[in-house]
């Protein structure tokens, strides 16, 4: 009679194994979103830096103020690309409602180049339209989409959303998402090989860029709710 096949028996778990499993993921993301708000917020008021009262050199208050349009164009703009990113941001994470290490690492590199922002804003303000000083800016633009692109792709692949979330809205948001960073990569070899100046009022097709996607995209006709958590609040 022939003996029973003995399974082999389970190596025990490592603490490095048990330390990924204990603290490595989680379903509270309030500190994330915490931590991204402040990040934020405090980008958000570094930009107000490069607006000084302006020295008259002789000129009439109105035509100092008038001078310093670079300062505010690039004010505007960065702090609607700041605005917009915490859009989405806040968005997003009402449909992620888990987490891993990954992810937050991801998350970090986000806010790495949400930081970031006010410095190349300063270039632009300077210097604008120097075509290193607008390409400089469209690629830390480009980057924040992208990176925040990514956060959502590996939230969705990772199954960190919520069942609310199909995959046919998430693909919506996907495209969405990538709409800036395609126009704003798109103006670099305008900026490099062309003219600067022509490559900043190019970021202006984010709008209807935007408008086509939602047109063509977003007016499909959306699935049912599946069952699940819903999303946060």
């Amino acid at each position: 009679m022939e003996e029973p096949t003995r399974r082999p028996e389970a190596r025990p778990e490592t603490i490095a194994q048990k330390q990924v499993r204990l603290f490595g993921g989680g379903r509270d993301t309030g500190r994330i979103e915490a931590f991204s708000d402040g990040v934020f917020a405090i980008a958000l008021t570094l930009l107000v830096l490069d607006l000084r009262v302006p020295e008259l050199h002789g000129r009439t208050v109105w035509a100092a103020i008038v001078a310093l349009w670079p300062q505010f164009l690039g004010y505007v703009l960065s702090f609607l690309i700041i605005a917009i990113n915490w859009v989405f941001h806040h968005r997003k994470f009402r449909a992620i409602i888990r987490y891993d290490t990954r992810l937050i690492w991801i998350n970090l590199a986000f806010l790495f180049f949400v930081a970031l922002v006010p410095f190349p804003t300063s270039l632009l303000s300077e210097y604008a339209p120097d075509p290193a000083a607008v390409s400089l800016y469209a690629a830390s633009v480009a980057i924040l989409g992208l990176l925040a692109t990514v956060l959502w792709q590996y939230a969705h692949r990772k199954g960190f959303l919520s069942p609310a979330v199909d995959r046919d809205l998430a693909r919506f948001t996907t495209v969405n998402n990538l709409v800036v960073p395609v126009v704003f990569v798109a103006s670099i070899p305008i900026a490099l090989f062309w003219n600067a100046e022509i490559a900043m009022f190019f970021w202006i097709a984010n709008w209807p860029v935007s408008i086509v996607v939602d047109r063509v995209w977003g007016h499909r006709a959306a699935g049912p709710d599946p069952d699940g958590e819903p999303l946060k609040d």
